[in-house]
């Protein structure tokens, strides 16, 4: 089979890569979505708590413990995804960095190989269009965000403003700026992983939110 002119066989490797990646951690995915509505529906009794016992630390603490197992709730269990993520993004920033080294037995190797990916013609370099991945890989990091944020039951009656839910509202903003700058200075074959894995996070979710859907639905009927 013939190497596709616009887009090299190396490109194909990192996309294969990413989505065996997403379906080994589908199951965790799904855990961490379920966590953060779960934290979600806890807000109001864990604001109570706090603003009952907010002179008492070791009390609140307690009530906090409390909380967590009347609701069967780790709040360290969302931290796995982040550190698989993490692993996985270092590993891939050091076979990007040198990727012959990695690759091949001999490094020279690396050079006898196409490394392009449409307008990009080396997979381990940055993209040389500035507006190219990117953009593209903050615009789907803003999507991740905005899609994880679970809904949130605030108590109508407060009118104080909920500092968890501004910070997470501001990050939304944030990483997506924040991961335009450091796109644009990574070699692209990692910032198509991440734009990549981005997607099918996406996609992940609102699979998962619309079945959450139905699922209601039917208990409803």
């Amino acid at each position: 089979m013939a190497e596709p002119k616009s887009i090299s066989y190396f490109a194909i490797s990192i996309l294969l890569l990413t989505l065996i990646y997403k379906l080994i951690t589908l199951p965790v995915t799904i855990h961490t979505q379920k966590t953060q509505e779960q934290n979600a529906l806890m807000q109001p009794e864990i604001k109570e708590i706090q603003r009952k016992y907010k002179n008492d630390p070791q009390t609140q603490q307690l009530k906090m413990q409390e909380l967590y197992k009347k609701y069967n709730f780790n709040p360290l269990s969302g931290c796995l995804p982040i550190i698989l993520q993490m692993v996985l993004v270092l590993a891939l920033f050091r076979v990007m960095r040198e990727p012959g080294k990695y690759m091949f037995d001999n490094v020279a190797k690396i050079n006898e190989i196409a490394r392009n990916f449409f307008w990009i013609p080396d997979l381990t370099k940055p993209d040389p269009v500035l507006f190219g991945l990117p953009l593209i890989n903050a615009f789907t990091q803003f999507l991740v965000a905005k899609i994880s944020m679970p809904t949130n039951n605030k108590d109508k009656k407060s009118n104080e403003p909920d500092q968890m839910e501004m910070m997470n509202k501001s990050m939304i903003y944030f990483m997506p700026i924040f991961m335009f700058f450091i796109s644009s200075k990574y070699a692209s074959g990692l910032i198509l992983y991440w734009g990549f894995s981005n997607v099918l996070e996406v996609i992940i979710r609102l699979i998962i939110k619309n079945k959450d859907k139905k699922d209601v639905a039917e208990e409803v009927r």
